[in-house]
């Protein structure tokens, strides 16, 4: 009997160390993840919001915490092409546009028929609370000579309307 009681305390341990994990709300629950850090600071996920050109796609996230004054900005890009490191990424809205220039390559391969290259970037908070307040994003993608210009899915702009209302809030200041 004692070792039931046991097994079950172990258990139930385990299992509270994988519920640490807050849902924000109803609506943020596909679109991003909140993370508690410490007391006053929480850490936001915005999962990959979709872009198109032509054939191409290209995948955005972004990570940062509520003190922080940076946003770690990753993006995948699915082409028939393969893509090396970029010259340069801008994310524009009407607002602002966003310059990332270093970036660094997370992985490169074939996925299916597609080439697939994921990077990584930073760009301020600030940039990124401008970039929120509208919606309707392109991402240009330069290389040498060539610029490719990608737009957003009709999902991915509700998408960032609802971000802008439930999350920047938060970080206003």
């Amino acid at each position: 009997m004692m070792r039931f009681f046991s097994a079950a305390f172990i258990l139930f341990s385990f299992a509270s160390c994988f519920s640490i994990k807050p849902e924000v709300t109803k609506a943020g629950k596909n679109l991003w993840e909140e993370f508690y850090v410490s007391p006053g600071v929480a850490q936001y996920f915005i999962k990959p919001l979709s872009f198109n050109s032509n054939e191409n796609r290209l995948e955005i996230d972004f990570t940062f915490r509520t003190i922080s004054d940076s946003v770690t900005v990753n993006y995948s890009i699915f082409s028939d092409e393969f893509f090396s490191t970029p010259v340069k990424i801008a994310i524009s809205n009407s607002l602002i546009t966003i310059t990332i220039d270093s970036t660094i390559n997370l992985i490169s391969e074939k996925v299916q028929k597609k080439f697939k290259i994921r990077q990584s970037g930073k760009i301020s908070l600030n940039d990124f609370k401008a970039l929120a307040k509208n919606g309707l994003w392109t991402v240009a993608l330069h290389q040498g000579n060539n610029r490719h210009q990608f737009f957003p899915a009709k999902k991915t702009i509700k998408k960032a309307e609802t971000i802008e209302q439930n999350i920047m809030p938060m970080l206003r200041n």
